[in-house]
């Protein structure tokens, strides 16, 4: 098999259910996404002596079979890995594509479900046969990665070829978006050295460089400790593998943890959930840091039972520090009066790992979470009442200001609550069946009367809440900053589709380059909507692209402004201290989240008699009729 064949074969390419016109999850994954990991995650490796200790250790667990590691042959001290069972080695394939960053990796582990389910799979993976399709190269059957790194070991930093380390990493991040994994091991071979990599939510850690020869054995005492970890000591937790649909999987009710203690109290009697089937992934974080949340469409029943209902599960990992007041939030929203609870999205039922960790527990050596500034995370799954749309399938402007109302009317009634939602952006808000808003995702949304936490999503967030803006106090989050998150979403989605959600060209370089790279950056997001958003002339500049299909934009925006501080209209050089000015608004009733519904609703109304209006009359050739 080719480097070239390999690569194509391997990769996010699962087709979307027939019903999708454009890839939501693709459109919606654009540009960042919102982490509540550290800037600094992303970038930052911890060097841990557990690793290799782990390893390396002496074998004293019977289920270690050494037999089962590999073929290694040596030349001149270097290794050559052959094919067997479990392990597939490409390491010839690969040796002569080394300026490929995306080239197939050298080595690769099988889990163990995909091998036990098909013996034969060696020679499924090993084909020349491209008639057999890419499903043949599922992500989800690999456990674990290799790359090595064939350049001498004083190369120059500057040469052209992808180094190993790199590769390795980026073959990492793509395990973490193919099952769903709570870790995932890698290694790196690199002349005489082995490095060890783990991934955690918690932080990335490699080993201390190993040196490993033939007389040492080290390479074959790691191999055979490698393949004796379970596919759950792998970290995997539900695969997504399934003969008939790649995306669909099967989800043990043995992977569940225990419910907390909040939920068993509230679920008293009620069986826990079992024979959990995902019909299709709605979103999957592509970071490896952080809360890492999953969502999935599922058919779940309780254990048991032979009736099944569609609902929403999310798996996350979760930081103990909010889990109190997230428990809190979610059982004040269930069981709140149906009036109040409309339009909010309900968790019927919650488990949540009791330890909270940094690492694996089955490894070896401690790690002071303190002193490296690391978070403990545990597994959290929640199971929601309903299924819903992303945003993007709005398929005119109608049904944008609809889809709006229903996320004003669920701030409205979490305002009700004494709830703050805090994270109003594109990824969250979803469109039902008969196309009204959902606000989901309270994973930041805090009691008003409780303590202030950081935000999340930078370029839905309201201007006084960016951190670091040096002419911006800092500014306890209120309703009507919730509101000013709505002006962005808007223009978000006009921008990723601007020929409406059947056009697959998505957002312009131009747009990226002059607005949306800027709202990804703390020190340009507020200067770039301020220069936009203020102004006659920066509206024009940002919807002139889109007014062909989204007419009466500007009208949307400026309803939903004046509901917040970009109702301001101001020359390109003036600012004004806004919270000052809203604030006895919003307190005297005279800006409240019912008049903004109306106010919506009102404009719905407008655009429909103007298009009655447009069709009744005749047709001028050569001129075009243009609302916007």
């Amino acid at each position: 098999m080719s480097a070239s064949r390999a690569s194509s074969r391997f990769g996010r390419d699962e087709q979307a259910p027939p019903t999708r016109r454009v890839n939501r999850m693709t459109r919606l994954s654009f540009g960042s996404l919102p982490s509540d990991s550290d800037d600094d995650e992303e970038d930052r490796e911890i060097e841990w002596v557990g690793l290799k200790d782990f390893f390396l250790a002496t074998f004293t667990d019977s289920n270690i079979d050494t037999m089962l590691v590999p073929e290694i042959v040596w030349e001149v001290g270097n290794p050559t890995l052959k094919s067997q069972r479990r392990i597939l080695s490409f390491q010839e394939e690969t040796k002569h594509n080394l300026y490929n960053p995306n080239a197939f990796p050298e080595m690769v582990l099988l889990t163990h479900e995909a091998f036990e389910a098909s013996p034969n799979i060696e020679a499924t993976w090993t084909s020349a046969d491209d008639d057999k399709g890419d499903d043949s190269h599922c992500g989800t059957q690999i456990a674990a990665f290799a790359a090595f790194d064939p350049r001498p070991i004083d190369a120059s930093p500057d040469s052209e070829l992808v180094y190993g380390p790199k590769r390795l990493r980026q073959f990492l991040r793509m395990l973490a978006s193919h099952s769903i994994r709570s870790h995932a091991f890698g290694f790196h071979m690199h002349g005489k050295y082995l490095e060890i990599v783990l991934h955690t939510p918690s932080s990335r850690f490699c080993s201390p460089m190993i040196i490993y020869t033939e007389a040492n054995g080290y390479l074959s005492i790691f191999l055979a400790r490698l393949l004796s970890l379970s596919d759950r000591e792998l970290g995997i937790i539900a695969s997504l593998c399934n003969d008939a649909l790649s995306t669909s999987h099967i989800f043990p009710s043995s992977a569940l943890p225990s419910r907390p203690t909040r939920f068993q109290e509230h679920l008293r009697g009620s069986p826990r959930l079992g024979n959990i089937q995902s019909l299709e992934p709605l979103y999957c974080s592509d970071s490896m840091f952080g809360r890492r949340t999953s969502a999935f469409r599922v058919l779940a029943g309780g254990e048991g039972s032979t009736a099944h209902a569609e609902c929403a599960m999310t798996v996350s990992f979760v930081e103990e520090v909010q889990c109190n007041e997230d428990d809190r939030i979610r059982l004040a929203i269930s069981n709140s009066s149906p009036e109040d609870r409309q339009g909010l999205t309900n968790i019927v039922d919650g488990y949540r790992e009791s330890d909270f960790t940094i690492v694996p527990q089955f490894l070896r050596g401690g790690l002071d979470a303190k002193a490296w500034g690391l978070k403990p995370r545990a597994m959290e799954v929640t199971f929601h009442e309903q299924c819903f749309e992303p945003i993007c399938v709005v398929d005119s402007i109608e049904a944008l200001v609809t889809a709006l109302v229903g996320a004003v009317q669920d701030l409205r009634n979490l305002d009700r609550l004494r709830i703050l939602h805090r994270d109003v952006s594109a990824w969250n808000i979803m469109v039902a069946s008969d196309g009204t808003g959902i606000l989901i995702n309270y994973d930041t949304a805090v009691f008003m009367d409780g303590p202030q936490r950081g935000a999340w999503a930078l370029p839905f967030r309201a201007r006084d809440l960016v951190e670091g803006d040096p002419e911006r106090a800092p500014f306890l989050h209120q309703p009507w900053l919730d509101i000013e998150s709505l002006v962005y979403v808007i223009v978000f989605v006009v921008s990723i589709q601007p020929k409406g959600p059947d056009d697959p060209s998505g957002m312009s370089e131009h747009a990226k380059s002059t607005w949306w790279e800027q709202w990804n950056v703390p020190n340009g997001v507020v200067v770039s909507k301020d220069q936009l958003l203020f102004t006659p002339q920066g509206l024009q500049y940002i919807f002139e692209p889109y007014k062909e299909f989204w007419k009466n934009v500007l009208e949307l925006v400026s309803t939903v402004a004046k509901y917040c501080g970009l109702g301001f209209e101001l020359p390109w050089y003036d600012r004004v201290d806004e919270p000052p000015i809203i604030e006895p608004r919003w307190a005297t009733g005279e800006l409240l989240h019912d008049r903004l519904i109306t106010d919506l609703n009102a404009l719905i109304e407008d655009i429909a008699r103007r298009k009655e209006r447009e069709s009744e009359a005749p047709t001028i050739e050569g001129v075009e009729k243009d609302a916007f």
